[in-house]
């Protein structure tokens, strides 16, 4: 039997806990070794007063997230109103949306962000429709600026924050020292770029490669110092990018 196309190699996953179920079994069908080291915690933050059944029925919920489609959920008490329609800004989304019993939700038909999102022909005519987006403190507010552009009326609820892990530092130490040596890094957010640059031990080369599904996260990876693999999106294509960059022999 032909060895798998990622034998051998130690990768790490670096999403915060309990996100990285799926990505990390493509990797280990493909052979790889997976280390979960999330870069990012999840805080839950508490739900102002008249949020939730308290407000008129939205039309949409859009949430920016897999995390988001979670605590958006813990706002809202009880299932979302059966006319409500609710959208993704990605495939990991769309996902979370599923699990959470929504069959058909909206996302991108091509693309992997809010840009993308935008495109799609059913959030073009959208006056007067009632819009939450679910989504973290900080980061991007591309969504609801061109929304209300285009006429909607939009509630944006800030559900949760990230924040480092407390014991990232002596993690990444832990990790850093720790045979086998690290092949490959992958990231899916500029805030874990961040994170992880901060965290770094002084002392320790960045030498394995870090891949990533979008060019804004790459280019806070390069700025950071790190050799840096641009992917195809999705948890598919950063386990392609990988496959791509061993299949080379010059990264042996």
């Amino acid at each position: 039997m032909a060895p798998r196309p990622l034998h051998g190699r130690r990768v790490v996953v670096t999403r915060p806990a309990g996100q990285s179920a799926h990505l990390q079994q493509l990797l280990n069908d493909a052979g790889a070794a997976t280390v979960e080291l999330p870069l990012l915690q999840l805080v839950g933050l508490p739900c102002p007063p008249a949020t939730g059944t308290a407000a008129a029925p939205p039309d949409w919920v859009i949430a920016v997230s897999p995390s988001a489609v979670r605590f958006g959920q813990d706002w809202w008490a009880g299932p979302w109103p059966p006319a409500c329609r609710v959208a993704g800004v990605g495939a990991g989304t769309a996902r979370a949306w599923r699990e959470a019993g929504h069959a058909a939700p909206l996302q991108p038909e091509a693309g992997q962000d809010s840009a993308a999102l935008l495109e799609a022909p059913d959030l073009q005519a959208v006056t007067g429709q009632r819009i939450i987006i679910v989504r973290g403190e900080g980061g991007r507010d591309l969504l609801g600026p061109a929304l209300r552009a285009r006429g909607a009326v939009v509630d944006e609820w800030l559900c949760y924050r990230r924040e480092p892990p407390p014991t990232l530092a002596a993690d990444l130490q832990r990790l850093c020292q720790s045979p086998p040596a690290v092949d490959a890094w992958t990231l899916t957010s500029s805030e874990a770029v961040a994170h992880l640059d901060a965290a770094w031990p002084p002392d320790m080369p960045r030498t394995a490669p870090v891949f990533a599904p979008h060019p804004r996260i790459i280019e806070a990876a390069r700025d950071a110092g790190w050799m840096t693999v641009l992917t195809p999106e999705g948890d598919s294509g950063l386990l392609a990018g990988l496959r791509t960059w061993f299949d080379d022999g010059h990264h042996d």
